[in-house]
Protein backbone atom coordinates (compact mmCIF):
# COMPACT_ATOMS: atom_id res chain seq x y z
CA UNK A 1 0.00 0.00 0.00
CA UNK A 2 2.71 2.30 0.67
CA UNK A 3 4.83 1.39 -2.49
CA UNK A 4 0.88 2.26 -4.61
CA UNK A 5 0.86 5.36 -2.25
CA UNK A 6 4.18 6.88 -3.07
CA UNK A 7 3.95 5.65 -6.81
CA UNK A 8 0.77 8.33 -6.90
CA UNK A 9 2.16 10.84 -4.94
CA UNK A 10 5.75 10.72 -7.44
CA UNK A 11 3.35 11.19 -10.31
CA UNK A 12 1.42 14.25 -8.70
CA UNK A 13 -1.57 12.31 -8.76
CA UNK A 14 -4.58 12.21 -5.33
CA UNK A 15 -3.04 10.89 -2.31
CA UNK A 16 -4.04 6.71 -1.74
CA UNK A 17 -7.00 7.74 0.58
CA UNK A 18 -8.67 10.18 -1.54
CA UNK A 19 -8.42 7.28 -4.24
CA UNK A 20 -10.03 5.34 -2.26
CA UNK A 21 -12.71 7.41 -1.23
CA UNK A 22 -13.90 8.20 -4.71
CA UNK A 23 -13.66 4.97 -6.22
CA UNK A 24 -15.74 3.97 -3.67
CA UNK A 25 -18.38 6.57 -4.48
CA UNK A 26 -17.89 6.04 -8.56
CA UNK A 27 -18.46 1.85 -8.09
CA UNK A 28 -21.51 3.32 -6.37
CA UNK A 29 -23.44 5.31 -8.70
CA UNK A 30 -21.18 8.23 -7.70
CA UNK A 31 -23.12 8.76 -4.21
CA UNK A 32 -22.90 7.10 -0.90
CA UNK A 33 -24.48 7.87 2.44
CA UNK A 34 -21.74 8.54 4.90
CA UNK A 35 -22.34 5.98 7.69
CA UNK A 36 -21.53 3.37 4.46
CA UNK A 37 -19.31 4.88 3.00
CA UNK A 38 -17.30 4.15 6.39
CA UNK A 39 -17.45 0.48 5.81
CA UNK A 40 -16.17 0.58 3.01
CA UNK A 41 -12.69 3.00 3.28
CA UNK A 42 -9.71 2.27 5.72
CA UNK A 43 -10.48 5.09 7.33
CA UNK A 44 -12.23 5.52 11.01
CA UNK A 45 -15.73 7.43 11.31
CA UNK A 46 -13.95 10.32 12.37
CA UNK A 47 -11.01 10.67 9.91
CA UNK A 48 -13.33 9.84 6.61
CA UNK A 49 -15.03 12.79 8.55
CA UNK A 50 -12.42 14.85 8.27
CA UNK A 51 -11.48 13.37 4.90
CA UNK A 52 -14.96 14.24 2.99
CA UNK A 53 -14.55 18.42 4.50
CA UNK A 54 -11.19 18.76 3.05
CA UNK A 55 -12.33 16.86 -0.52
CA UNK A 56 -15.31 19.20 -0.07
CA UNK A 57 -13.23 21.98 0.05
CA UNK A 58 -11.22 21.08 -3.06
CA UNK A 59 -14.24 20.27 -5.01
CA UNK A 60 -14.07 16.51 -5.38
CA UNK A 61 -17.35 15.69 -3.37
CA UNK A 62 -19.98 17.15 -2.48
CA UNK A 63 -22.20 17.00 1.67
CA UNK A 64 -26.02 16.61 1.13
CA UNK A 65 -28.70 15.99 3.32
CA UNK A 66 -29.51 12.72 3.39
CA UNK A 67 -33.42 12.38 2.14
CA UNK A 68 -34.33 9.36 4.29
CA UNK A 69 -32.69 10.36 7.38
CA UNK A 70 -32.83 14.22 8.61
CA UNK A 71 -29.39 13.60 10.55
CA UNK A 72 -27.33 11.74 7.99
CA UNK A 73 -25.21 13.11 4.85
CA UNK A 74 -24.65 11.73 1.29
CA UNK A 75 -21.64 12.65 -0.09
CA UNK A 76 -21.81 12.84 -4.01
CA UNK A 77 -18.79 12.52 -6.29
CA UNK A 78 -18.66 15.76 -8.75
CA UNK A 79 -17.02 16.15 -12.16
CA UNK A 80 -13.82 17.18 -10.36
CA UNK A 81 -13.82 14.19 -8.00
CA UNK A 82 -14.50 11.77 -10.94
CA UNK A 83 -11.72 13.70 -13.13
CA UNK A 84 -8.98 13.57 -10.06
CA UNK A 85 -9.96 9.62 -9.83
CA UNK A 86 -9.61 8.79 -13.73
CA UNK A 87 -6.26 11.12 -14.05
CA UNK A 88 -4.98 9.05 -10.90
CA UNK A 89 -6.60 5.24 -11.91
CA UNK A 90 -3.82 5.32 -14.87
CA UNK A 91 -1.10 5.15 -12.14
CA UNK A 92 -2.85 3.25 -9.53
CA UNK A 93 -4.23 0.52 -12.00
CA UNK A 94 -0.17 0.12 -13.33
CA UNK A 95 1.20 -0.04 -9.62
CA UNK A 96 -1.58 -2.71 -8.64
CA UNK A 97 -1.07 -5.27 -11.78
CA UNK A 98 3.18 -4.74 -11.55
CA UNK A 99 3.27 -5.51 -7.45
CA UNK A 100 0.32 -7.87 -7.68
CA UNK A 101 -1.52 -8.92 -10.66
CA UNK A 102 1.58 -9.90 -13.00
CA UNK A 103 2.97 -11.95 -9.57
CA UNK A 104 0.23 -14.53 -9.76
CA UNK A 105 -1.56 -16.90 -11.92
CA UNK A 106 -4.78 -17.48 -13.52
CA UNK A 107 -5.49 -19.92 -11.04
CA UNK A 108 -4.57 -18.45 -8.35
CA UNK A 109 -6.46 -15.33 -9.17
CA UNK A 110 -9.50 -17.22 -9.35
CA UNK A 111 -9.41 -19.01 -5.53
CA UNK A 112 -8.66 -15.08 -4.72
CA UNK A 113 -11.78 -14.12 -6.42
CA UNK A 114 -13.95 -17.32 -4.14
CA UNK A 115 -11.85 -16.18 -1.25
CA UNK A 116 -13.08 -12.34 -1.50
CA UNK A 117 -16.39 -13.35 -2.59
CA UNK A 118 -17.05 -15.30 0.42
CA UNK A 119 -15.47 -12.95 2.82
CA UNK A 120 -17.78 -10.04 1.60
CA UNK A 121 -21.03 -12.30 2.10
CA UNK A 122 -21.59 -13.31 -1.22
CA UNK A 123 -21.61 -16.83 -3.26
CA UNK A 124 -19.54 -19.33 -1.73
CA UNK A 125 -19.54 -21.45 -4.55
Amino acid sequence: MQRLGHELEEAGKIPLSTYDVLAQLAENGGRLRLRDLVDRVVLSQPGLSRKVARLEEEGLVERLPDPTDGRGVVVKLTRSGRAALRSAAVVHIAGVERVFTDRISEDEAQVLARVFTRLQGGSTD
